[in-house]
């Protein structure tokens, strides 16, 4: 709808400058129509930038740890030359394969220290905040989108960090 609107004011603007006759009401008309093309600018380049008329739904996930090599740990590896991001190698309880996270950035990672060894994944999407936005930003493809991911590994005292 949004997009409707940029294309309606462009062809308004393009009537009221070359084909309106000058008259009185042309100044107004032109002003309207800049109104019609600035307006849905704007309002793409702020759904762009802070995503205005979305609110961001978080999910969480709760996954229980299991042993890696018979052993109670994860497995990390610094990524980056600062080395301040890790990477990390884990199972989940009843799979047998080795999951792997590298942060990005929309894939973060935090550590923390607790009593039951789990990883809780938080998928953030994005929802329409009313009907209204729902309307412009039909065909945005951003409802649904999911922007970003933390994965909480929560281990406790007698479970080890490993280096890979």
């Amino acid at each position: 709808m949004i997009i409707l609107l940029l294309i309606i004011g462009a062809v308004a603007f393009f009537w009221t400058m070359v084909l309106m006759k000058p008259n009185r009401r042309r100044p107004l008309a032109i002003a309207v129509s800049a109104l019609l093309i600035m307006i849905p600018v704007v309002l793409l380049s702020l759904n762009d930038l802070y995503h205005i008329g979305f609110t961001i739904d978080e999910t969480t996930e709760l996954q229980p740890l299991a042993p890696m090599n018979d052993q109670l740990q994860i497995q990390s590896h610094p990524i980056g030359t600062a080395k301040k991001h890790m990477a990390y190698q884990y199972r989940i309880s009843g799979d047998a394969t080795i999951h792997t996270v590298k942060p990005s950035t929309t894939v973060k990672t935090k550590l923390t220290h607790g009593t039951i060894p789990q990883v809780a994944v938080t998928a953030q999407k994005l929802e329409y905040t009313n009907i209204f936005t729902a309307i412009m930003f039909a065909g945005s493809g951003e409802q649904g989108k999911t922007i970003g991911k933390i994965y909480t590994f929560t281990l406790p005292s007698n479970w080890q960090v490993v280096s890979f």
